[in-house]
């Protein structure tokens, strides 16, 4: 009965510790990507914000999420969301509206060489750019309406992710 007990223990520790590391892991990789955007453009200020949408896969948990203000316009701006998800499925699930074409009116996805896999998708003739990527189990999307800012964006926060 004792050595029960204590594999139990062995059990219930060892997936504390993962989940310690994971979430460790995570603040490590959003300190990363915001040091590295404040040096990549000093000047920029990121206002955190709060969302409010569905998941798009069970195990989505934020990592970052921000609008990088510039200091000269607001339509300057850069969003960016970063997420883990729990394996290599979830994080293609995440994509999944993207890959698939299912996007509102006016926009239109092409394929975009980035992480794992990546997709660019443009508003109307150039109005807005996303670009949405995932790299082993971290997904992002990253949106402003100058592209290529947006893909500067994108490729600082994929050269975050190990």
């Amino acid at each position: 009965m004792r050595h029960i007990k204590a594999l139990y223990f062995a059990l219930w520790l060892a997936l504390c510790s993962s989940n310690a590391v994971s979430g460790q892991n995570e603040a490590s990789l959003s300190s990363r990507i915001l040091e590295a955007l404040k040096a990549k453009e000093p000047g920029w200020k990121p206002i955190s914000t709060i969302e409010n949408r569905m998941l798009l896969v069970p195990s989505e948990r934020r990592i970052f999420t921000a609008v990088w203000a510039s200091p000269k316009s607001r339509s300057e701006d850069v969003n960016v969301s970063v997420y883990s998800v729990e394996n290599h499925g979830e994080a293609a699930a995440w994509l999944g509206p993207v890959r698939n074409r299912q996007v509102a009116a006016g926009w239109q996805v092409s394929t975009y060489q980035i992480g794992d896999e990546g997709y660019l998708s443009k508003y109307k003739d150039g109005e807005r750019f996303e670009i949405e990527f995932r790299r082993a189990n971290v997904v992002a999307k990253i949106a402003g309406n100058d592209l290529r800012r947006v893909k500067d964006f994108a490729r600082c926060v994929v050269d975050q992710i190990p």
